[in-house]
């Protein structure tokens, strides 16, 4: 099963609405792990920040989930945008980790993570990525601008 999560489901309702067809709409970061733990998800895509984490603040950024799905399943491909993690400055540690957008960027640590920046991609080519990217029609020439370790994509 393709998940595609995120943390605020408000702001980015046309983007749920036009993924609907390709992948499940999964706010719950707790259920995405679970699903992990059981083998369900095929693909997985991080919108940013994911919530309902447990943790103090509830919520993480999409690269620090991403570890927490690879080390359940390093297998499974994660296409996250503009969720990379961030060494903060000490006076920043205390805010959520939403909130935590500047700073050093901390290395990509796992293979099948593909980070891409809302930067270098208009709206509508973020739909297009990601639905190329559920359907395993995903190629490099798709994405220019990219970060990553080891990424599969369709020749």
């Amino acid at each position: 099963m393709n998940i595609f999560t995120l943390g605020s489901t408000d702001l980015y309702s046309t983007l749920m609405l036009q993924l609907k067809p390709y992948a499940l709409i999964e706010s719950n970061f707790e259920q995405v792990i679970a699903m992990a733990k059981l083998k369900q998800i095929d693909k997985l895509c991080i919108f940013m920040d994911v919530y309902h984490c447990s943790n103090h603040f509830n919520s993480m950024r999409g690269q620090t989930a991403a570890e927490k799905i690879h080390e359940i399943d390093p297998l499974i491909p994660i296409l996250i945008w503009d969720g990379r993690q961030f060494e903060v400055d000490k006076e920043y540690e205390n805010l959520p980790s939403a909130l935590q957008v500047t700073g050093k960027v901390i290395p990509i640590k796992n293979p099948n993570e593909l980070y891409l920046s809302f930067d270098f991609y208009q709206e509508d080519i973020i739909f297009e990525v990601t639905t190329k990217f559920f359907k395993g029609e995903l190629t490099s020439e798709d994405v220019l601008k990219k970060e990553c370790l080891k990424f599969e994509f369709k020749q």
